[in-house]
């Protein structure tokens, strides 16, 4: 089989499992073990513990000995010197101890309340979201521009109220924990301030800022990198319409290969613009926990006690990356324009690769002469004077300047040779063909990195603007580096798939190992005394509750994240683009109807590339829609078996004594005790059954993986055997840093709010 037919082949191939739902799996995947579904359920049982606790111990007092004196009259003159004075702001009725903490469990119990109905609300909804987006797709494929005009925006409108229906279901129930979470801080601060427990160590730490304060600056920064990456999305669209006309007035003719590859960069560079603002909710997710670590050290925790802990991003591990560019979703990346921009690089570098090697291996001077080499040339400029440009002070725009500038020393030596008496020669431009080999391979493995961050697979779905090769069209070198291109985007797929596996395997060892440490948690609080209750015994109990309620909290921050990215695709970027995408379509069927062609490059026209964009951001909220199904799903189960039973069994546990009698009093403590072991029990057995669940999942989705994965390897190798062997090293070592990043990452994170530290609580 010639390289030509082994590119028509291939890409024939590669678009049979590169269909829109199978690509779209692929997304799910690579996304689903980032979204963090399994800290989502397995707070609940130590959060029902820690209530259970709470009133079995606010049932044991009356209240704390001199607390509501000394909480409401005492507090600002014991905060220790350059430390804020105390505010209330979630207690009811701060001046009796006793009813903070009936408080503590009411609103824990509305909290739960709250979660599951919303979470029936999020199911229904999203389950309903394919179905609109179907209608959608085929009215993109399909629709003349009279349909679009007519139809396309009532079924986006449709598409949006049910996102907002999930939106407003998720920051519902964020509100509820963030309550909750934030009544347990009071306490906590309230308590140690009371106490004087932690007078030493604040006074070391120097700490200047409130505690709720550190958290609400960590949001502020995220929704500061969100809001840039909403503006990437928006601007996405225009820079991407306005780059391939720039490629219909400058890829030259018959040079389809190059055009091919134009094409499919420009329409990536969309969907990795929508990629990034979902991937932003991660991030969301993240800093709703951040306040956590200036929580822990303003209350003398695991921190370095003579460090402050100052507002800023989540914690990201640092990158074991041989390239230098941390893969972890990560706000700097996120909004870094140059996170867009590799593909095109890339093919732009390839596109280089062919000057030099186009004509059976020697240098294509047909396209090398003066006036001909300036598409190479302004494909790269424009990273640098297009207001879509990159960011030096960026990690991907840092790194991607340095092979921008590599890539312009190739293009300035060959157009030096182009105008040399050494242009005919066959060998003048070998001395460039090793620097550009290196060069496409770095930009590989950075494509790789941008494509971990933004949580999207190497191949993109097969669309109306994919172009259709025949074999007349490449020249034996350059089909045989198109066929290349094409075998990294399937092992750039492979790989990722195969990182979301090993991440999602360390994920459920890591919850494996964090429900023993919840176990031994919940253990300590059986034994915990309810004859000699006072604030330094309930301070461990408290800080926990504030770990887990945060947690939980943070999770229903990241659907409303999700939700919110797919508002602002709708409404930002949807609309404005339809109305250009209309009047596309009208020129082009005017340009039609005159006998004119349509200007278009490599076979697509500008009307199927507009409609493309279209189609491949459906991409995005369908995406969404299968995560929020999954997490909302799981969530429902979890608490229709383990969580509600267990809550409402909780509201039994305030108890009063008969009497005032030495008797009845004793009476009432061993009820309690008796309680108190039975609620141990039960919510362990809670505790270890979502772990087997974790287990069970875990295999369900490496099998999926496993799935996935051979149905790429048996279809691709017919044409590509060696797609069976490892994927290409450079390649494979960007994935396992991945990997091994985002367990240090979540290690850090975990760090950040400990909640499940297994220190004696007695």
């Amino acid at each position: 089989m010639s390289n030509s037919q082994q590119l028509v082949s291939t890409r024939k191939v590669i678009a049979s499992v590169s269909t829109g739902k199978a690509v779209n799996q692929d997304a799910w995947m690579t996304q689903w073990c980032s979204t963090n579904w399994g800290d989502l359920l397995q707070p609940a049982p130590l959060s029902i513990s820690l209530l259970g606790s709470i009133l079995i111990i606010a049932s044991s007092t009356d209240d704390f000995s001199g607390c509501s004196s000394h909480i409401i009259s005492g507090l600002n003159s014991k905060a220790p010197p350059g430390c804020p004075p105390f505010k209330w702001n979630h207690a009811l009725h701060p001046d009796s101890f006793k009813s903070c903490l009936q408080q503590m469990v009411g609103d824990g119990y509305t909290a739960f309340e709250t979660a599951h109905k919303n979470m029936e609300i999020i199911n229904n909804n999203a389950n309903q979201m394919p179905e609109v987006i179907t209608t959608i797709v085929n009215l993109v494929l399909k629709g003349s521009a009279q349909d679009i005009a007519d139809l396309f925006q009532n079924s986006i409108t449709d598409l949006q109220t049910l996102s907002q229906k999930c939106r407003d279901s998720a920051h519902e129930t964020e509100t509820a924990f963030r309550d909750i979470s934030g009544l347990a801080q009071e306490m906590v601060l309230a308590c140690t301030y009371t106490a004087g427990t932690a007078e030493q160590a604040l006074a070391q730490n120097k700490i200047q800022l409130e505690v709720l304060q550190v958290q609400k600056d960590h949001e502020k920064t995220t929704l500061e990198a969100a809001k840039a990456t909403a503006e990437l999305m928006k601007n996405s669209y225009i820079k991407a319409e306005e780059g391939f006309q720039s490629a219909i007035r400058d890829i030259p003719s018959g040079w389809d290969l190059a055009g091919m590859q134009a094409v499919e960069s420009l329409t990536n560079l969309a969907v990795s613009a929508g990629n990034a603002a979902i991937s932003q909710a991660t991030m969301g997710s993240q800093a709703a926990k951040a306040g956590m670590n200036a929580f822990s050290g303003l209350l003398g925790g695991k921190g370095e006690s003579d460090k402050p802990v100052a507002p800023g991003a989540p914690p990201v591990a640092s990158t074991t990356s041989p390239n230098g560019v941390n893969s972890q979703p990560n706000s700097a990346a996120l909004s870094d324009p140059g996170t867009m921009l590799v593909q095109r690089v890339l093919d732009q570098a390839n596109a280089i690769k062919m000057l030099l090697t186009g004509k059976n291996g020697k240098p294509d001077w047909e396209h090398i002469r003066p006036n001909k080499t300036q598409p190479s040339k302004v494909g790269l400029g424009e990273s640098q004077s297009h207001p879509f440009r990159y960011s030096s002070s960026k990690p991907v725009s840092k790194q991607l300047e340095t092979y921008i500038d590599q890539a312009l020393t190739i293009i300035g030596a060959i157009v030096e040779a182009s105008g040399s008496v050494a242009s005919g020669e066959e060998n003048a431009l070998s001395d460039q063909v090793a620097p550009t080999d290196r060069l496409i391979a770095d930009l590989q493995s950075l494509l790789t990195s941008v494509n971990l961050i933004l949580q999207q697979p190497g191949m993109n779905a097969t669309g109306p603007a994919t172009p259709a090769v025949s074999a007349a069209q490449a020249a034996t070198s350059a089909a045989q580096l198109a066929v290349q291109n094409s075998k990294m985007k399937v092992d750039q797929t492979k790989t990722q798939l195969e990182a979301s596996r090993a991440s999602f395997e360390k994920a459920a060892d890591r919850l494996a190992s964090q429900q023993m440490e919840i176990a031994k948690t919940i253990g300590d609080m059986t034994q915990l005394s309810l004859t000699n209750s006072n604030l330094q015994q309930m301070l461990p109990v408290l800080k926990k509750a504030v770990g887990a309620f945060t947690t939980l909290r943070a999770q229903f921050s990241q659907l409303v994240q999700f939700f919110d990215s797919v508002a602002s695709l709708l409404c930002d970027v949807m609309g404005p683009s339809v109305d250009r995408w209309v009047k596309t379509m009208e020129s082009a069927e005017q340009q039609r109807l005159r006998g004119e062609a349509e200007e278009h490059v490599a076979g697509v026209t500008v009307s199927a590339f507009t409609r493309d964009l279209i189609y491949r951001q459906m991409m995005t909220p369908l995406k969404v829609s299968m995560l929020a199904t999954s997490i909302s799903t799981v969530y429902l189960s979890v608490s229709n078996d383990y969580i509600l039973p267990a809550q409402r069994s909780v509201g039994h546990m305030l108890q009063f004594s008969a009497s005032d009698d030495a008797s009845d009093r004793e009476a009432l403590i061993r009820n309690l005790e008796t309680a108190q072991a039975a609620l141990g029990k039960a919510t362990t057995l809670a505790s270890t059954q979502i772990s087997a669940k974790v287990s069970k999942d875990q295999k369900t989705f490496q099998d999926s993986i496993d799935k996935r994965l051979n149905v790429i390897v048996q279809s691709v190798q017919v044409v590509l055997p060696e797609i069976a062997a490892p994927v290409p090293a450079h390649i494979k070592a960007i994935a396992d840093a991945h990997v091994a990043d985002t367990d240090a990452t979540k290690a850090l994170q975990a760090e950040a709010n400990p909640m499940y530290d297994s220190e004696s609580m007695i």
